[in-house]
């Protein structure tokens, strides 16, 4: 039996209503006659609903040439057709014709019946026959008939002409004439008149570089929406010269609470008004005293309760930002003290220190005056920033202050060697990968060998779709013109996959507890590449070790990494440091080849430190020979090394006098000059 190819092509109507698409279907028949009509008799036990919108009556039969495409036999295929044209003998893959070479009238019919700006040979000749022979669907000859008409449409690309064509598909009646369609096109493309342009007041980004010029603009007496260009310049040459009017009211109003979110034209009233008093600024207490008033501060009320208590109030806090809400909307209240990132006093010096009484009008121009030490604002801004030491100093006075038993395993294994790490890069982000098999070995030493102090249970696993996967369309010359969506053999869309498993992750503590939670790890299974597709043969090994591996953190494994703490260079030398040493006080030899590397280091840096030139070079050797005899000390603590360990606190305190000693010599040699 020969097998033929029969193709049933939508109406005109079902097309362009619908969105109908030819039907193709692959059968083994003696004849074409009987193709025909099998390939019939398989559409209406398919579609039965559907006839109607197909030419049945003159389907495209031909018999499968060798060399030439084939959809699968005895199954309909919506995308042969599609991707593919038949020349009046044989099938072949899709030409499509150059846009901007089409005429205009049969441009726009086909945009309107095939509904994508990629026309195929086949689709084009169909048009031509659409316009000159069909007497179906006038609407659709008569909207191309009177937009080719239109000048400006004849000038458009594929995108426009599809955009105007529909327009006037969706407005337009069924009985539109050609007239009316070019009525409408024209209307479609009637610029609409022009308002006149709005002069938007200068919008000034509001932050304390902002707030400067502001106030370099008010003592200038101009209003930040009248300031030109000339003026922004003399308020920049203003500030420059650290203008001692500016310089005052820029410090005092950058300490003022939530000063970002006083409107502007307060700011320019209290500058205005206070450069017309200038013993303000020379009195600094006038000054806020003046501040404070117009800007309508509540001033804290301390009350003395006895035995050294105070009581505090109209002491509130507003976040700094520069965001507005209505809970913002507010008279600014006094800003409480914030804490330093210092070493904070002991109660017992706290409760030694005399606390005298204050006395504080409750008139707003008066100045509270708080024997209370506040830090400066840089230094609150550096700590909100990401400082690693100050994030490390925090970490460990959680842990100290945290319970001891609860987080008895996360203090264990927090950190990680940096020998069983390596940089992730290429991922769209920058860190850290650990070794899973390091993972594994840790909670072998905690817990005890897996199946009996540890292990896990496989819950589920799953694929799930990711993103639809797409293929190139080329043209004749071998060039990518567009992208299609891959499609499964049914129709559906052939997407990414992703392989998820969940397990629940058990642990036995001391021979008794025993805990047990559930984690989920994720590997990409199918995915496109810049290579093709690719399919990952170890997804669900790499899913199962994902899945431990993030169990495992939530325990508290390697969670220097997790925490960011890798990405700090000095904590890096310094952790690396530490499993050196470690290693080496396995070897009797290490431990003396280290032992004397770090005093011959010593003796280095101490005549280093002698022949400093600046505090700052002095202070820089003295970190980082104290960081490392530090944690020398700190091991030796913790194998009991007792006579090791007083011997490297003495070569700790033996630096810091010889540091004291270079900064008295520093500090003669800069007086002398």
């Amino acid at each position: 039996m020969t097998t033929f190819i029969c193709v049933f092509e939508p109406t005109t109507e079902a097309r362009t209503n619908n969105g109908a698409v030819p039907l193709t279907i692959a059968l083994n028949a003696a004849n074409a006659k009987i193709a025909a009509a099998t390939a019939m008799i398989k559409l209406s036990e398919v579609f039965p609903d559907s006839m109607d919108n197909f030419n049945v009556d003159e389907p495209i039969i031909c018999e499968d040439a060798v060399g030439s495409p084939r959809p699968a036999l005895d199954q309909f295929d919506e995308k042969f057709a599609v991707e593919n044209e038949f020349d009046g003998e044989k099938w072949q893959p899709v030409k499509y014709k150059e846009f901007k070479k089409l005429a205009t009238k049969p441009r726009v019919a086909a945009l309107l019946m095939f509904g994508k700006t990629q026309i195929t040979d086949k689709q084009y000749t169909f048009t031509l026959k659409y316009l000159n022979e069909s007497t179906e669907d006038p609407k659709v000859r008569n909207i191309a008939t009177g937009l080719a008409e239109i000048t400006k449409v004849s000038l458009m690309d594929a995108d426009e002409t599809m955009e105007i064509a529909q327009a006037v598909y969706e407005h337009a009646d069924d009985n539109v004439t050609i007239e009316d369609a070019k009525a409408l096109g024209e209307s479609w493309l009637t610029e609409e008149p022009e308002l006149p342009p709005v002069e938007d007041e200068p919008v000034l980004k509001r932050d304390y570089a902002a707030l400067d010029l502001e106030i370099a603009l008010a003592l200038l007496d101009i209003k930040p929406s009248d300031a030109k260009s000339a003026d922004i310049r003399k308020a920049k040459e203003l500030i420059s010269t650290e203008d001692k009017p500016w310089k005052r009211l820029s410090m005092d109003l950058r300490t003022f609470p939530s000063v970002l979110d006083i409107p502007r034209e307060n700011i320019f009233a209290l500058v205005t008004e206070a450069r017309e008093k200038p013993e303000l600024f020379d009195d600094a207490n006038a000054r806020k005293a003046f501040i404070d008033s117009k800007l309508g501060t509540n001033s804290p009320k301390i009350t003395s309760l006895g035995s050294g208590r105070f009581a505090v109030d109209n002491l509130d806090t507003k976040p700094a930002n520069d965001e507005t809400t209505k809970e913002d909307i507010e008279p600014a209240k006094s800003e409480k003290p914030k804490r330093s990132s210092k070493k904070k006093d002991s109660p017992a010096k706290t409760e030694k220190e005399p606390v005298k009484e204050v006395i504080v009008e409750t008139e707003q121009a008066q100045i509270p005056v708080v024997n209370q030490h506040i830090e400066p604002a840089v230094e609150v801004v550096n700590v909100q920033q990401d400082d690693f030491q100050h994030r490390a100093s925090v970490l460990d006075e959680v842990l100290n202050k945290g319970d001891s038993d609860n987080l008895s395993i996360w203090k264990r294994v927090q950190r990680t060697d940096a020998r069983f790490t390596k940089p992730l890069e290429g991922m769209g982000f920058v860190g850290t990968s650990i070794n899973s098999t390091y993972m594994f070995m840790r909670a072998t030493e905690i817990f005890g060998p897996i199946g009996e102090g540890w292990g896990y249970e496989v819950i589920e696993e799953k694929l799930i779709d990711g993103k639809p996967l797409v293929e190139p369309v080329l043209d004749e010359r071998n060039k990518q013109v567009a992208t299609r969506f891959l499609r499964d053999g049914d129709g559906s869309l052939f997407c990414e996959q992703n392989h998820s498993i969940k397990i629940r992750f058990w642990y036995i503590i001391e021979c008794e507890t025993r805990g047990e939670f559930e984690s989920y790890g994720a590997t990409p299974y199918r995915y496109q590449t810049q290579y093709g597709m690719k399919v990952d043969g170890e997804a669900i090994k790499k899913s199962l070790t994902d899945a431990i591996k993030k169990a495992l953190s939530m325990l508290g494994f390697s969670s220097d990494v997790f925490m960011g703490m890798h990405d700090n260079p000095e904590y890096v030398a310094s952790n690396k440091l530490e499993y050196e040493i470690k290693a080496a006080s396995d070897n009797a030899e290490d431990a003396t080849r280290i032992r004397k590397e770090l005093d011959e280091k010593f003796t280095r840096h101490t005549e280093t430190m002698r022949s400093a030139v600046t505090p700052n070079e002095l202070r820089g050797i003295t970190s980082t020979l104290t960081r490392e005899i530090s944690t020398h000390a700190k091991l030796a603590k913790q194998r009991g090394d007792s006579e090791y360990e007083k011997y490297l606190n003495g070569r700790l305190r033996r630096l810091n006098e010889i540091e004291k000693e270079c900064l008295d010599q520093l500090k003669q040699k800069e007086e002398a000059i």
